[in-house]
């Protein structure tokens, strides 16, 4: 029979001290770590717990006039994004109101449209003349109180229709003009002629552009167009 492990101790009190011994031992050698547990127990048991205040969210506007400024931003992207659907949908309803009311004769056909595009200077001065006299009979000479009249509607009837329809109008007479324009420069080039219809031009795309931006107003909400018409800080007011 082979030998079994050789006995280290032949007494019980051996053993006993040896086991003593090697636990003072493994007590010296991780008495470091020990008295640092020990330490930050008592500093949890005698420390507060910390406490931590919400933040929130940040700040992205320091002052009134900021959130002004961004809510009509918004509101132009907004506007801008949806303006072919507002087309449409104002097309549909004009077509809806109108059906029928000019009706044809029994077995009479429809003619197409000629084409409205001029082939001389002369002619597209016409429609020049004409474009011009449709814008002022529209803004009735003042864009400023035109504009002041249509913002008094929306204001008393709450209604934005009519600055709908006053917008979807000028931008049909800003086409208008831009055909006329182009064709003018190709017939003509540089002169006189160019110079009317840029003039015209700059006319209809200033008063659509206060147009878009009492849009945008209307889009924030009711009290927002009534603070700025009050503050003046409409486009138009500021003119």
């Amino acid at each position: 029979m082979g030998r079994g492990r050789p006995k280290l101790y032949h007494t019980a009190e051996e053993k006993l001290m040896a086991n003593r011994a090697k636990s003072k031992r493994s007590y010296y050698k991780n008495k470091p770590s020990v008295r640092a547990q020990t330490d930050t127990s008592e500093v949890s048991q005698t420390a507060a717990p910390p406490v931590y205040k919400p933040t929130g969210r940040p700040k992205l506007y320091r002052t009134p006039e900021e959130k002004a400024m961004a809510n009509r931003a918004k509101s132009k992207r907004s506007y801008n994004k949806c303006k072919i659907a507002i087309s449409a949908r104002k097309a549909v309803r004009y077509r809806a109101e109108t059906h029928g009311r000019h009706s044809l004769f029994k077995g009479a056909r429809r003619e197409p449209h000629p084409n409205l595009d001029p082939v001389t200077v002369v002619g597209w001065m016409k429609l020049v003349s004409k474009t011009s006299a449709e814008f002022d009979a529209r803004t009735g000479g003042s864009p400023q109180s035109y504009l002041e009249g249509l913002c008094q509607n929306y204001m008393v009837s709450r209604r934005k229709d009519k600055l709908s329809d006053a917008c979807i109008h000028l931008e049909g007479l800003r086409n208008v003009t831009t055909r006329c324009l182009n064709g003018i420069l190709q017939l003509a080039g540089v002169g006189k002629e160019l110079g009317v219809v840029q003039t015209l031009g700059r006319a209809v795309g200033q008063v659509l552009a206060w147009l878009e931006d009492a849009l945008c107003a209307v889009m924030c909400g009711y009290s927002e167009v009534v603070d700025m018409h009050r503050t003046r800080q409409l486009m138009y007011q500021s003119a």
